[in-house]
C-alpha cells in the first residue's frame, strides 16, 4: 500500500493511492491550503487527483480547508453522521478538557497564537458527504478494501481506518509527540469512551499506527 504524508509540523495529511486517484486522511488549519498544494506538486499530485476525503472528526485542525479542497476537485467526504452539524458550525465542541497540566499549558499557548476560539469556516456540502452507516459502510469498505472503525472519545464523531497490512490510520485517538504524555491525546471528551476506544485498537492488533500529530510508530500502542 502506497502512504503519501504531506502534512508539516503540526498535522499529517496521509494520501493513500487507491485504483482510481487518492484518499486524502483530513486536512490542516486553513491557512494552510497554499503549503499544501505545494507539497502535493511535490509528488506530481494534483486536488482533481483526490477521490475521497476521509474525516477522522470536525475540528479546525482536521477540517480547516476542506472548502478550499472541494472548490477544486470531485472528491466526496467520507464522515461520521455527527460531524454533520459541527461541520455546518464552524467550531470545535468544548465538551470534556484537557488530559494534563501540560496540554492545559499548551491550550493556553494556542488560545495567544489566535487559535483559541477554535472556529474554521463552515462547511455544509451534503452533496459530497458519504456519511457512514450500515449501506454505506460495508460498501466503501470493499471499495477501500479497508475497515472503518469508531474511536470515539476524543470526540463524538471520531472515525479511523485499519487496513489489512496492519496499518492503522487513528486520527486523534493517540498522538505521538509534544505535548502528549504516552501518547495520550490532549483532549477528552468522553473518557469511557476514550477508554474503550483504546481497547478496540489494540483488539485490531496493528503492525503500524498513523496518528494526525506525532510521528507513525510500529506494533503494540
Amino acid at each position: 500500500m502506497k502512504i503519501i504524508n504531506v502534512g508539516n509540523r503540526i498535522n499529517n495529511n496521509y494520501l493513500i493511492q487507491l485504483d482510481n486517484g487518492y484518499l486524502l486522511i483530513d486536512t490542516g488549519y486553513q491557512e494552510q491550503f497554499i503549503d499544501f498544494c505545494k507539497r502535493l506538486r511535490r509528488h506530481n499530485i494534483e486536488l482533481k487527483d483526490i477521490s475521497y476525503i476521509f474525516l477522522t472528526h470536525a475540528h479546525d485542525d482536521h477540517a480547516g480547508f476542506l472548502n478550499e479542497i472541494l472548490d477544486n476537485c470531485d472528491a466526496r467526504i467520507i464522515l461520521h453522521r455527527k460531524a454533520v452539524e459541527r461541520l455546518k458550525e464552524g467550531k470545535n465542541s468544548f465538551e470534556g478538557g484537557c488530559t494534563s497540566y501540560l496540554a492545559l499549558t499548551f491550550c493556553r499557548i494556542m488560545k495567544l497564537l489566535g487559535k483559541g476560539d477554535h472556529r474554521f469556516q463552515p462547511v455544509d456540502r451534503k452533496n459530497r458527504y458519504i456519511i457512514l452507516d450500515e449501506v454505506t459502510q460495508p460498501i466503501l469498505e470493499k471499495e477501500l478494501r479497508c475497515r472503518i472503525i469508531n474511536l470515539p472519545g476524543h470526540t463524538i464523531d471520531s472515525i479511523g481506518l485499519f487496513f489489512q497490512d496492519g496499518s492503522l490510520f487513528c486520527g486523534d485517538a493517540v498522538m505521538n509527540g509534544f505535548p502528549s504524555m504516552n501518547r495520550i491525546i490532549i483532549w477528552i471528551e468522553n473518557l469511557k469512551d476514550y477508554m474503550e476506544s483504546w481497547e478496540s485498537m489494540i483488539n485490531y492488533n496493528p503492525i503500524k499506527i498513523y496518528p494526525s500529530h506525532g510521528n507513525p510508530f510500529l506494533k503494540r500502542i
